[in-house]
């Protein structure tokens, strides 16, 4: 998609403006403010304030976003699978932590996990596509 002008030239102002912050130091900073008449413990809040709102508003946005794929994703998958065996659901879970090691589950207390437990771990791998039901039907 091409760009306008418009949006080229406040790009190139924008890039300008920054080089120009990067420039300045921070002391040159500090008297700019005070030259205006405003406390740098105020300004400091205030920017500390709208930049958690803007990361706030971010990441809010980004779990909607997850949140939607996972409802669209999951409507997707079937949910009549059959499981495994327990001996192989377990094998197979094991071998998903492995292979996925961004995929991690906390046990309670330090407890070991129940059959009933690794099974709903399974059911959830495969709605999350991590494991796929269809390559070890038992």
């Amino acid at each position: 998609m091409k760009q306008s002008k418009e949006c080229m030239e406040i790009g190139f102002i924008r890039a300008r403006m920054l080089d120009d912050l990067a420039d300045t130091s921070d002391e040159e900073i500090r008297n700019e403010y005070r030259e205006a008449g405003q406390d740098m413990t105020v300004v400091a809040k205030q920017t500390h304030d709208a930049l958690r709102d803007v990361v706030a508003a971010s990441m809010r946005a980004r779990l909607a976003s997850a949140k939607a794929a996972t409802k669209v994703s999951s409507a997707s998958q079937p949910t009549n699978w059959v499981r495994p065996t327990m001996d192989r659901l377990k094998a197979i879970v094991s071998e998903a932590f492995v292979r996925e090691p961004k995929v991690a589950m906390a046990f309670r207390d330090g407890k070991k996990q129940t059959d009933e437990d690794l099974a709903t771990v399974y059911d959830d791998l495969v709605r999350m596509g991590v494991i796929k039901p269809e390559h070890h039907g038992d």
